[in-house]
């Protein structure tokens, strides 16, 4: 059996979430140990593997696909999340979240039409200065921020609160189609078969911020999924951008609060917003070359990994004709220099940015 098939079972077990099952393994020793031991031990795990099972033909049959979050083209600005998935299925591209830099965009089903008709502008300003945008298919500001980069011919991203087998509102099955169509991606992390519930929506709005290099909140109330978006934003030091309205009342209560506590995150003007994002992403350090900073003994090693899709330890041993402990001492070097993401099971990946360039 395949890596990809027993993490998706160990992500499958009742009960057991994304950061139960990393725990899990690191405590086995690794993904082999982790298996062999729930396969003995762990109730549950004959009906996890059935299901497992049933959601990869369902998979083959509508031309979805699953990666774990040691393959490559998992996106890399998820994996410094501490419950990120270990498995994600997807429809569309799927190495979408390591290609353009992303924006989220978020804000209450019911917006206003004046939040709506901004989402949508804002979206398709955005797209044409190379971003791409990541949402939740949701009723209002997520609904208008998709359409927006489709009529600019742009990226757009959704990620999902239940199962890739449904559409969620079903009136968005044509613009999700749309989405994937012209080279975007529907994510998620649930199996087919996953009822929509309120706490995944909320979960899946991590994804979204996750995914992304700025926020921007259109309209929200004073609670709600959009307000859970840019606490996680706040939280991991991503760019927030908040819309001020020219009249306050109870349907901006959200900006408000935020605006009141965070005065810089404050826009009004789309084309000052778009400017003031640019600004923001040039004055960061630009990405260095694949060689940059890494020394000469380890550079034959980085740049068998940076080639690839990421190789197993014994893989490297072979290639570079090095004992367990002289690859063991490099990669480790390269751990601590940024390089280099290690995984259960002996596995070691190439750290890539949030615009797909190897670090």
């Amino acid at each position: 059996m395949n890596r990809l098939r027993k993490w998706m079972t160990l992500a499958a077990l009742p009960g057991w979430g994304s950061v139960r099952v990393k725990k899990f393994v690191a405590s086995r020793g690794s993904l082999d140990g982790a298996w062999d031991y729930a396969a003995r031990e762990v109730a549950g795990f004959s009906n996890a593997m059935t299901r497992i099972e049933q959601a990869i033909q369902m998979a083959d049959e509508r031309g979805d696909w699953s990666i774990s979050w040691e393959d490559p083209s998992y996106p890399a600005r998820w994996r410094a999340m501490p419950d990120a998935p270990v498995v994600m299925h997807g429809r569309g591209r799927d190495d979408i979240g390591n290609s353009n830099p992303f924006v989220g965009i978020v804000g209450t089903r019911k917006c206003s039409e004046l939040a709506a008709n901004l989402a949508f502008k804002i979206s398709g300003m955005l797209v044409k200065q190379g971003w791409s945008i990541a949402s939740g298919l949701a009723h209002g500001v997520d609904a208008a921020a998709h359409r927006g980069a489709l009529f600019e011919q742009g990226i757009t991203v959704a990620c999902l609160g239940h199962g890739l087998d449904r559409i969620y509102p079903n009136a968005h099955r044509r613009l999700a189609h749309s989405m994937v169509k012209n080279e975007g991606a529907l994510l998620t992390e649930y199996l087919p078969g996953s009822q929509p519930a309120p706490w995944q929506f909320a979960a899946r709005n991590r994804l979204v911020v996750g995914l992304s290099e700025a926020l921007v909140m259109m309209e929200s109330p004073k609670k709600g999924g959009a307000m859970v978006s840019a606490a996680c934003a706040i939280e991991s030091g991503q760019d927030l951008w908040v819309y001020q309205p020219k009249q306050w009342s109870r349907r901006w209560e959200g900006n408000q609060a935020l605006i009141e506590a965070f005065p810089d995150t404050a826009w009004s003007d789309p084309e000052d917003l778009v400017g003031r994002m640019d600004r923001a992403i040039a004055n960061r350090t630009p990405p260095k070359s694949k060689e940059a900073h890494v020394p000469e003994a380890l550079r034959s090693v980085w740049l068998s990994l940076a080639g690839s899709s990421g190789k197993l330890l014994e893989q490297l041993m072979l290639e570079h004709q090095a004992t367990r402990e002289q690859m063991t001492r490099r990669l480790f070097l390269l751990e601590l220099a940024g390089k280099v993401q290690r995984l259960p099971g002996g596995w070691y990946v190439p750290l890539v940015s949030a615009r797909g360039q190897v670090v």
